[in-house]
Protein backbone atom coordinates (compact mmCIF):
# COMPACT_ATOMS: atom_id res chain seq x y z
CA UNK A 1 0.00 0.00 0.00
CA UNK A 2 0.91 3.22 -0.67
CA UNK A 3 0.70 6.12 2.01
CA UNK A 4 -0.78 8.80 -0.35
CA UNK A 5 -4.36 7.67 -0.54
CA UNK A 6 -6.42 8.41 -3.86
CA UNK A 7 -8.89 11.37 -3.24
CA UNK A 8 -11.09 11.55 -6.03
CA UNK A 9 -11.39 15.50 -5.58
CA UNK A 10 -7.76 15.98 -6.36
CA UNK A 11 -8.79 15.66 -10.11
CA UNK A 12 -10.45 18.80 -9.81
CA UNK A 13 -7.58 20.69 -8.48
CA UNK A 14 -5.08 18.90 -10.91
CA UNK A 15 -4.55 22.10 -13.92
CA UNK A 16 -2.94 19.32 -16.70
CA UNK A 17 -6.08 17.01 -16.54
CA UNK A 18 -6.83 17.23 -20.37
CA UNK A 19 -10.42 16.14 -20.07
CA UNK A 20 -11.55 19.74 -18.92
CA UNK A 21 -9.69 20.81 -22.49
CA UNK A 22 -11.51 18.25 -24.78
CA UNK A 23 -15.03 18.97 -22.73
CA UNK A 24 -14.69 22.53 -23.06
CA UNK A 25 -13.23 22.75 -26.74
CA UNK A 26 -16.21 20.39 -28.04
CA UNK A 27 -18.93 23.12 -26.37
CA UNK A 28 -17.22 25.44 -27.58
CA UNK A 29 -16.74 23.75 -31.05
CA UNK A 30 -20.91 23.09 -30.87
CA UNK A 31 -21.68 26.71 -30.16
CA UNK A 32 -19.66 28.06 -32.86
CA UNK A 33 -20.84 25.50 -35.34
CA UNK A 34 -24.38 26.03 -34.41
CA UNK A 35 -23.70 29.90 -34.56
CA UNK A 36 -21.78 30.10 -37.91
CA UNK A 37 -24.37 27.43 -39.50
CA UNK A 38 -27.50 30.02 -39.30
CA UNK A 39 -29.33 27.08 -37.91
CA UNK A 40 -32.51 28.57 -35.72
CA UNK A 41 -32.86 26.40 -32.96
CA UNK A 42 -33.24 29.12 -30.72
CA UNK A 43 -30.14 28.14 -28.46
CA UNK A 44 -27.77 30.97 -29.62
CA UNK A 45 -30.04 34.47 -29.60
CA UNK A 46 -27.89 35.77 -26.97
CA UNK A 47 -24.43 36.69 -27.16
CA UNK A 48 -23.95 35.91 -23.50
CA UNK A 49 -23.93 32.02 -24.57
CA UNK A 50 -21.18 32.64 -26.82
CA UNK A 51 -19.16 34.39 -24.87
CA UNK A 52 -19.31 32.25 -21.57
CA UNK A 53 -18.47 29.05 -23.90
CA UNK A 54 -15.18 30.82 -25.39
CA UNK A 55 -14.49 32.22 -22.51
CA UNK A 56 -14.49 28.98 -20.14
CA UNK A 57 -12.60 26.96 -23.18
CA UNK A 58 -10.05 30.10 -23.58
CA UNK A 59 -9.39 30.04 -19.29
CA UNK A 60 -8.92 26.66 -19.68
CA UNK A 61 -6.65 26.67 -21.78
CA UNK A 62 -4.63 29.29 -20.17
CA UNK A 63 -4.38 27.77 -16.78
CA UNK A 64 -3.67 24.25 -18.90
CA UNK A 65 -0.55 26.18 -19.94
CA UNK A 66 -0.12 27.80 -17.06
CA UNK A 67 -0.93 30.95 -17.57
CA UNK A 68 -3.75 33.43 -15.71
CA UNK A 69 -7.29 31.61 -16.43
CA UNK A 70 -9.14 35.05 -15.55
CA UNK A 71 -7.34 36.58 -18.39
CA UNK A 72 -7.35 33.32 -20.74
CA UNK A 73 -11.68 34.05 -20.14
CA UNK A 74 -11.30 37.21 -21.08
CA UNK A 75 -9.50 36.91 -24.23
CA UNK A 76 -11.84 33.82 -24.79
CA UNK A 77 -15.07 35.91 -24.64
CA UNK A 78 -14.11 38.57 -26.64
CA UNK A 79 -13.22 36.41 -29.00
CA UNK A 80 -16.76 35.16 -28.87
CA UNK A 81 -18.68 38.20 -29.23
CA UNK A 82 -16.24 39.23 -32.19
CA UNK A 83 -17.55 35.32 -33.56
CA UNK A 84 -21.53 36.80 -32.43
CA UNK A 85 -21.30 39.72 -34.08
CA UNK A 86 -19.37 38.40 -37.34
CA UNK A 87 -21.38 35.27 -37.43
CA UNK A 88 -24.62 37.13 -39.67
CA UNK A 89 -22.15 39.04 -41.76
CA UNK A 90 -20.74 35.43 -43.37
CA UNK A 91 -23.42 32.71 -43.10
Amino acid sequence: MSDKQYNPLDEFKNKKNIVWVLMSASMCIFILFVLFSGADVGVIDSVYSVMLWCGIFGGIIARYIDKNGWLGFGIGSVFGMLCFILAPLIS
